[in-house]
């Protein structure tokens, strides 16, 4: 009897060539990602920091992996095409993001990228033309597409080799990326650690030099889909705890209080019930941080503008380099009389001139990748200056000379309380591009300069780029005052624009003293954005020397003025746009709480500080540039300059996470109108 042996089953020997397209292919898609990565840093950041360089690597690998996994499961023509539709996605996506940032020194953000009908029809024909105008950037990053057509038969032949081995490949990417991911959620010892940076999302710049555009699109998918996650703002008296297990203490404390005097910019807000009350864990931290946070106080400006009337222009990419005493006297005069800033700038945030309005009349920073004024449509802003000078019975408007409902404007300026006209809403003026600030004013200053008291926004538009003849009607119309200028086209184009900006401002004045209104009206003025319309060369033509992208392009002027003022008040404290808000709002004597903003009264007694959307910052003792994480003092080194970068640091990120909880959590209603709110 013959006796059969059963062999125990084992699980089939992985066959050494399967590995080797997977491993082809997925390093085609790595090469590609890390060249492209490295291109776009050197293209817009002009350095590549080793430690971004590694990490970025390291982030890129699993994402390679797993593009060469998928292209693999599948027939090898299919997978092919796949390799084709991937690599120009890739190359779509960075070259996008690099062309951008060239153009308006910032990256798209995927919540911008959800509104791209609105922004294409807007401004398609010159989004057109400044792509143009970046071809070599272009150029660069489509070269990988133009590579995978001649090598996609060498990535994937038609050989059929065994495809096991799938499994173990996408482990292996997973495990990768988590151990990346480990590596630097363990760096949080630092003011602005890898774990901060990778957790939040109010600092693209800081986390594509870091990480890479891949890993920062993946990071606001995740936000947008999630919402933030990871840290949170700590309370000052819980550095280094987990504030969650702070909060679900039986005992709460609170964190130590500034002490109060008579002279604080605060309202009547009782932060202890608020506390005791709480259950919300956010609302908690918010409550105790704001209670703890030392306001600013009154000072012999307080109250200076009360009664008086205000016009506030928030100019298009007006910038200290428009103004010359011949080509626009009326900015010269005014920039020179009244309140006069000596460092003030204009930092530019991430979607350009709808955030520059929201920082300067919130006195708030934006929100990285929302549109933070259209948002706040939906909350209660009582500190709207429409909502502020309404209640002491001025007529209150805001006026836009280019389309109404543009970023949303139609919802936004009424929740801040004016009667709005937009182009296409009551405000028709002549149709070209860009539309006519001057023509603006001609049709409606007659509308408010008869009202016993009036406080009126304007928002113009002739200074828009493109900084052409052809483009640009404003620079067509005013060019025959520049072309004599010693510069190329494209900064005499500017300066033309900003002629008519001039000539509006005159119109106002003009206007305003035919009614015998002048001397009872304060005339406020600042840019939105500095002009990212002009390459650095066009703006260093203008300055004389070549600029410095990381502060100088930044700088410029903030008008204060009135006539009844003898003298020039001269403000040597770093300030900027975030600034101007709680300083009107103490020159008018509104009602605000100075705690609840991240802008701080120019005129009071606080130090001075400006804060860049990458966490630079410039101060009255000194500049700090975050990608280089290097700090030059203004004297003499000193032998607190490390502490003092970390404490500025700490500080600017809870100026940025706590504006971000005020707008997510309509904060302002939960404090003052409460019985508004859904349940």
């Amino acid at each position: 009897m013959r006796v059969q042996t059963v062999q125990p089953q084992t699980r089939p020997k992985l066959h050494s060539r399967a590995w080797v397209p997977m491993v082809r292919v997925s390093l085609f898609f790595l090469v590609t990602i890390f060249l492209q990565e490295l291109f776009l840093k050197l293209y817009c950041f002009r350095l590549v920091p080793v430690r971004g360089l590694l990490l970025t690597l390291l982030f890129s690998a699993p994402v390679a992996m797993l593009l060469g996994l998928l292209c693999r499961v599948v027939r090898p023509k299919t997978g092919r095409l796949l390799a084709v539709i991937l690599t120009g996605a890739i190359c779509l996506w960075l070259g996008t993001q690099t062309v951008y940032y060239f153009l308006f020194q910032t990256f798209l953000s995927l919540s911008s990228l959800l509104r791209v009908g609105m922004v294409a029809g807007e401004f398609g024909g010159l989004a057109v033309t400044n792509i143009l105008r970046c071809w070599f950037p272009v150029l660069m990053h489509a070269l990988p597409f133009a590579a995978v057509f001649p090598l996609r038969r060498h990535l994937l032949p038609e050989q059929d080799v065994p495809r096991t081995g799938k499994r173990q490949w996408a482990v292996a990417a997973v495990v990768l990326h988590m151990a990346v991911t480990l590596v630097v959620l363990s760096s949080n010892d630092e003011p602005l650690s890898m774990y901060h940076i990778y957790n939040q999302s109010d600092a693209p710049e800081l986390t594509v030099t870091n990480f890479g555009v891949l890993t920062n699109s993946r990071l606001e998918l995740k936000r947008l889909l999630f919402g933030v996650s990871g840290e949170q703002p700590e309370s000052p008296d819980a550095q280094g705890e987990d504030w969650k297990e702070l909060f679900r203490e039986e005992e709460r404390t609170p964190s130590p209080r500034p002490e109060a005097t008579l002279e604080d910019q605060v309202m009547d807000i009782d932060f202890d019930a608020l506390l005791a009350a709480e259950q919300d864990e956010d609302l908690w931290l918010m409550h105790d941080h704001f209670a703890a946070t030392r306001p600013t106080r009154k000072n012999e400006w307080t109250g200076y503008f009360e009664g008086k009337n205000l016009v506030w222009v928030v100019a298009e990419a007006f910038s200290s380099v428009a103004i010359d005493p011949q080509l626009t006297p009326t900015l010269y005069r005014l920039s020179r009389e009244g309140f006069v800033f000596e460092n003030f700038y204009t930092p530019l945030w991430g979607l350009s001139t709808s955030d520059g309005e929201y920082v300067t009349t919130t006195g708030l920073v934006p929100k990285a990748g929302a549109w933070s004024y259209l948002q706040s449509a939906q909350n209660h802003m009582p500190f709207g200056f429409g909502n502020q000078f309404g209640k002491l019975g001025y007529r209150t408007l805001a006026y836009h000379n280019n389309t109404y409902t543009y970023y949303g404007r139609e919802q936004s300026y009424p929740n801040m309380g004016y009667e709005y006209y937009g182009l296409g809403n009551g405000l028709e003026v002549s149709r070209c591009w860009p539309e006519s600030d001057l023509e603006m004013m001609q049709l409606r200053v007659p509308q408010f300069v008869n009202e016993a008291q009036f406080a009126v926004y304007y928002l113009t538009v002739s200074g828009h780029l493109n900084y052409n003849v052809d483009q640009n009607d404003m620079a067509a119309k005013n060019w025959q005052a520049v072309e004599h200028l010693p510069y190329s086209e494209e900064p005499k184009a500017y300066l033309a624009t900003q002629i008519e900006l001039d000539r509006a401002l005159e119109s106002l004045l003009t206007q305003l003293e035919e009614a015998g209104r002048l001397e009872d009206t304060v005339i406020v003025l600042s840019g939105d954005h500095y002009p990212y319309g002009l390459q650095d060369e066009a703006i260093s033509q203008l300055l004389g020397h070549t600029v410095d992208p990381d502060f100088e392009l930044y700088k410029s002027t903030l008008i204060l003025w009135n006539a009844g003022m003898e003298q020039p008040v001269p403000v040597e404290k770093y300030c900027s746009s975030l600034d101007i808000m709680p300083t009107l709002a103490n020159l008018f004597a509104l009602e605000y709480d100075s705690r609840l903003l991240a802008g701080r009264d120019i005129l009071s007694d606080s130090p001075g500080l400006v804060m860049f959307s990458n966490y630079s910052f410039l101060s009255d003792r000194g500049a700090y540039v975050s990608t280089r994480e290097s700090f030059t003092p203004w004297g003499e080194p000193q032998p607190d300059d490390e502490d003092y970068v970390t404490r500025t640091l700490d500080e600017i990120r809870d100026r940025f996470r706590f504006s971000t909880l005020i707008l997510d959590q309509d904060y302002y209603r939960r404090l003052f109108a409460p019985e508004t709110m859904e349940e």
